[in-house]
């Protein structure tokens, strides 16, 4: 560095360091005592864990027992350096008065009284201070634990900023966590009779390792008689965002310690909102707007921040006016918080995991939007802007493909994280929301589409929306609904679907589904399901009306819909054969059929019946045979593995099969003892004829 003076202890093309420019020219060679010792009797200490890499080695440059390093910071009249204790053989922070008040008999007394406030403060939230001397080369100094870590003012303005990696770090709770260790420090200092009197997030450090230490009592006021004796006594300081209005108007003698308590309530809105309460163009205006201006609520200034309205209460209170008003204690305002907490502890904790999995599955789901222009494109069949003919399916099929698979990995990790933030708090509206984003992503792009797929990625979105719809329907309605408003479409009645009534259709899924798929009757067009979706649709609009699944809801109904396929019957064919093994269940869909066991006609089913889904369920052999009456039959078959597969993974299909079959066992078991009485009686009767 040009222009700065060589010591004569500096090696040959080194510069003396800024750090030393700054202190007194005169050095002296003074070592320790212990120092001294040690090498007398060649002892030399193996060990040093106290020392930081990034600090001046011990035999550095400096005076006596301090080697001085880099500077740290400046204010207040002195300047903080990087130093190395050689007795102690650690990293320390050397806080230097600066030469320009050396000779200045109210700075000296301040500097010394701050050295002796800061280490009459023994506790684990405030920094602990060593030593307090003077040197010829450091003048008068006094020396502290080394801290590393940001400070709180850091953090709030990188979260102002949305900076991710601090969003996840330092939620809400977290935050919360930092603030009450901090009114524990202030409590222990109050206790010991001292006013810190400049707090605000710039002097609390945040550690490496989640320790939350208060620096810096250059402005601290001791209460009581020796305060009055104190340099900082009759003077009016303080940093103005973060003044009481007493402490605006009144010298340091005349506050008490709800003048720390309205510091607190500041950090405390900063906090919750990431903002003051009170700003300006200048420290001016900024004490005018304390003076007279009321609170903003902390949930008004910052409605998207999820503040506990318990906690904004205790905040308030500590920025009252009046300071009357003000809690009597930090004492008293950590009880009021610790209560709070106590009950809501947890629950702030999963819903800030639930806000976590949010912005993950937002974060997952905004780097889709090529993939799904490309794959929305190629779905359409759009010619190019070369006017090239529509797309094949054939030409379509691989690159297709390979989009869906891509797709569906991101769907099926993005609903996951949707399904746990449900899992930590289920009553973030917003999870659910994406959630239904997600459904309706899939349902359109991958399953069941407008163009079938297959394989594991058609069986991975089947699942995907089954799952779904039992964990976030509401969600999925929402957001159906969304989509088609910003589609332009108008909602189908069912008369437009050929059922009676002109209504607009009651199940909410069904309406949204319905209306994206569009009227059988109008012409197809790109922003509608084509034809064969349609129909899929109005196959669950039948199911829905059937005794086995009219408890099962819409939306489950899909995979079954979409595993039946339909079959028609010649008059009198067998649709099922008497000890054939329940390979699938028949759903009636046009005319009549007869169950018949050993020739003998046992039960007539008609449109809507279901058969055969006992022995599929207990995979057994069938105890009856179905056949097509003198007509012929038109109906839905349903394989019994898929089935199974289906009532197995669905709870509300399931459910709803086995209350339907225990109906079933109970009519059938009453039937059967009625035809049994019946029958003893029949006997009775003709033995009482045939007697004598």
């Amino acid at each position: 560095m040009s222009g700065t003076k060589r010591w004569p202890w500096d090696k040959p093309g080194e510069e003396e360091p800024l750090v030393m420019a700054e202190l007194r020219p005169s050095v002296t060679g003074s070592e320790p005592q212990i120092v001294r010792y040690l090498r007398d009797i060649e002892v030399e200490p193996q060990v040093s864990p106290g020392l930081d890499e990034l600090g001046p080695p011990i035999d550095g440059h400096g005076d006596g027992r301090y080697a001085v390093g880099d500077q740290l910071g400046r204010g207040g009249g002195g300047v903080v350096y990087l130093g190395a204790d050689r007795s102690m053989r650690r990293t320390v922070a050397v806080k230097v008065l600066a030469p320009d008040h050396a000779n200045d008999p109210v700075r000296v007394q301040a500097f010394v009284e701050e050295a002796i406030i800061t280490g009459g403060l023994e506790h684990p939230n405030i920094v602990p201070a060593y030593d307090l001397g003077c040197s010829p080369t450091l003048g008068l100094y006094y020396t502290m634990k080394r801290l590393t870590g940001r400070p709180l003012s850091e953090i709030i303005e990188a979260l102002y900023e949305g900076d991710p990696a601090t969003s996840h770090s330092f939620g809400m709770y977290r935050l919360l966590g930092c603030f009450i260790e901090l009114c524990r420090a202030v409590a222990y200092a109050h206790a010991r009779g001292v006013l810190h009197c400049d707090l605000k997030p710039e002097n609390v450090l945040i550690g490496e390792y989640g320790e939350v230490v208060l620096v810096d009592w250059g402005l601290a006021q001791v209460l009581g008689p020796q305060g009055r004796l104190q340099a900082r006594a009759h003077m009016h300081a303080g940093t103005p965002e973060y003044m009481a209005p007493e402490q605006i108007t009144k010298a340091g003698h005349d506050l008490d310690v709800r003048s720390d308590i309205w510091s607190l309530g500041v950090i405390l809105y900063e906090i919750l909102t990431l903002t003051q309460p009170f700003q300006g163009a200048n420290a001016k205006e900024v004490l005018m707007r304390v003076m007279v201006e009321q609170v903003e609520p902390p949930s008004r200034r910052a409605p998207n921040r999820p503040i506990p309205p318990g906690v904004e209460d205790i905040c308030r209170r500590a920025l009252s006016k009046n300071r009357e008003h003000r809690y009597g204690s930090v004492v008293e305002l950590l009880a009021d918080l610790d209560a709070y907490l106590e009950g809501s502890r947890e629950r702030m904790r999963r819903s800030e995991l639930a806000r976590r999995s949010l912005d993950a599955a937002h974060l997952l789901l905004d780097r889709l939007r090529p993939l799904e222009e490309e794959c929305d494109y190629w779905l359409a069949g759009r010619p190019n802007d070369e006017g090239e003919e529509v797309r094949t399916a054939f030409m379509d099929e691989p690159r297709l493909a390979d989009l869906r698979r891509e797709l569906m990995a991101v769907y099926r990790e993005a609903a996951q994280l949707i399904l746990r933030g449900l899992e930590s708090d289920s009553e973030v509206d917003s999870l659910g929301d994406v959630g239904g984003d997600v459904y309706w992503r899939v349902f359109m792009r991958i399953y069941p589409s407008s163009t079938p797929t297959s394989g594991p990625t058609r069986e991975m979105a089947m699942d995907l929306l089954l799952t779904l719809s039992q964990k976030c329907f509401s969600g999925i309605v929402r957001a159906g609904r969304r989509l088609t408003r910003s589609r332009e479409l108008s909602p189908i009645t069912t008369s437009e679907l050929q059922r009676p009534g002109p209504t607009t259709i009651d199940d909410p899924w069904l309406n949204v589904v319905s209306t994206l798929c569009g009227d059988q009757e109008e012409e197809i067009d790109e922003t509608r399901a084509p034809h064969s979706l349609r129909t899929l649709i109005g196959r669950i609009m039948f199911l829905r009306r059937i005794s086995l699944f009219n408890a099962v809801p819409t939306a489950a109904l899909l995979p079954i819909a979409e595993a039946c396929h339909e079959v028609a019957f010649a008059p009198l064919q067998p649709v099922f054969e008497q000890g054939a093994p329940g390979d699938a269940l028949c759903i009636l869909l046009e005319g009549t059929v007869e169950v018949v066991r050993d020739g003998a006609v046992i039960n007539r089913l008609k449109p809507g019946d279901v058969c055969g889904e006992v022995a599929v369920l207990s995979q057994s052999a069938r105890t009856a045979g179905v056949f097509a009456t003198e007509e012929p039959v038109r109906a839905l078959m349903l394989g019994a593995d898929r089935f199974r597969k289906i009532v197995r993974e669905s709870g509300d299909i399931g459910l709803a099969v086995i209350e339907v079959l225990s109906e079933r066992l109970r009519v059938a078991t009453e039937r059967e003892a009625a035809l049994r009485s019946l029958a003893k009686t029949i006997l009775a009767k003709k033995v009482d004829l045939a007697l004598p």
